[in-house]
């Protein structure tokens, strides 16, 4: 296991309700970007700032209650993707017993930040998903990373660009990704 810090946190320039996170190696170079929406967010630019609220948030409210109850936090595990989503486990430990509950990565993060539980991905999943900087400060992020949506988008794009090669493996990521039967069913018809 790799573990992982808060590098930088943006938002989409044509649209503001659209949040990126980006994850970095604590002692390394590779990152990963997480998506967010607008309230994840907000809870994690809050932890990372120290902002309190009058009343507890969700993510507060969470963590006291875990709390009273004698539960703590002991890390979070980013430990597969799917379709563009990471997927998570809260490891929590209550006296001698672990327990490990699923939950959505932005969730696990902004609940991690509040309980200072580090975060963890597996060093091969990192591998695979790292981003890349681009020259002009963009980056690029592996196809595997990227939902069927914009798999589409850019498969379309690279049809019109007429780059080919690149529409092809687009093609054959978005065909990865469907169920064996709907494709037994397409090729019915």
């Amino acid at each position: 296991m790799v573990e992982l810090v808060v590098s930088d946190m943006m938002s989409k320039a044509s649209d503001h309700r659209a949040h990126v996170l980006l994850l970095q190696e604590k002692d390394g170079l590779r990152k990963i970007i997480v998506a967010l929406g607008l309230l994840e967010a907000q809870a994690i630019a809050f932890a990372l700032r120290g902002i309190g609220t009058d009343r507890p948030l969700t993510h507060d409210l969470f963590g006291a209650i875990t709390s009273e109850f004698g539960i703590e936090l002991q890390h979070v595990y980013i430990d597969k993707i799917d379709d563009g989503t990471y997927h998570s486990k809260l490891c929590y430990r209550q006296g001698a017993d672990i327990r490990v509950v699923d939950a959505r990565t932005s969730d696990a993060i902004a609940i991690a930040l509040r309980a200072s539980a580090p975060i963890y991905i597996d060093d091969e999943l990192l591998n695979r998903m790292c981003v890349h900087d681009e020259r002009n400060g963009a980056i690029s992020i592996p196809i595997t990373a990227a939902d069927v949506e914009t798999l589409k988008v850019a498969m379309e794009n690279a049809v019109k660009a007429e780059n080919y090669e690149l529409a092809m493996k687009l093609k054959e990521e978005i065909d990865s990704r469907r169920p064996v039967d709907k494709i037994k069913e397409e090729h019915k018809e």
